[in-house]
């Protein structure tokens, strides 16, 4: 008897706790973002997702990549909670972060974000090898005196960086450069702003 119950008090913590996991994972209820696009060159058309979970007082936001199968179903490849900051982020006290939630697009094979924090950015990744590959990013930034242009080509190396004063155009700073970057940064691994050129 003592068995049965310590079998039963088990069984129950684990559904208790599958059942608040899983109830987590479908609180992203609200679709924010979405694109279509062939991303791994199979001639289907396969659909990346932005969703936030609205249940959550911090309004976590989820990208989402789905392949698309011969059968006419998705197939999840990719998901991630880490690339896109919480609109209320605990580490900022469930203050509001300041960015708008980014765009996401599929052009021409390539998953692309923008994101609006302190200026405009793109990231464009490519499907390469099983992965998504960061392979173009570029920033600018404005203030009311200057505006500031990054352009980074990651296949090639090269980056470019210029900042102009609003009111005559005087340019005011510019880099050209070569940067190798091996092997490339994948999306998996990928927060924006975290390196000191993308």
């Amino acid at each position: 008897m003592k068995k049965i119950t310590i079998i039963l008090i088990a069984l129950f913590a684990f559904v208790t706790i599958y059942s608040q996991n899983k109830n987590l994972n479908d609180n992203f209820n609200c679709l924010i973002r979405k694109s279509v696009g062939d991303l791994n060159k199979d001639g289907l058309l396969d659909k990346a997702i932005i969703s936030m979970d609205t249940v959550n007082d911090a309004k976590p936001l989820r990208l989402q990549i789905f392949f698309a199968q011969p059968n006419k179903k998705f197939k999840l490849f990719f998901s991630s909670t880490e690339i896109i900051e919480a609109m209320y982020p605990l580490e900022k006290n469930g203050k509001y972060n300041g960015s708008q939630i980014p765009d996401v697009y599929i052009e021409e094979g390539k998953l692309q974000l923008d994101f609006y924090i302190k200026g405009n950015s793109r990231y464009e990744f490519r499907f390469k090898n099983g992965e998504f590959e960061l392979t173009y990013f570029s920033y600018v930034n404005w203030n009311s005196i200057n505006i500031t242009e990054t352009e980074f080509n990651l296949l090639t190396g090269k980056y470019t960086k210029q900042t102009e004063i609003n009111e005559t155009s005087e340019i005011t700073l510019k880099i050209k450069g070569k940067i190798q970057i091996r092997p490339l940064p994948q999306l998996k691994n990928f927060k924006p702003f975290e390196n000191e050129f993308y």
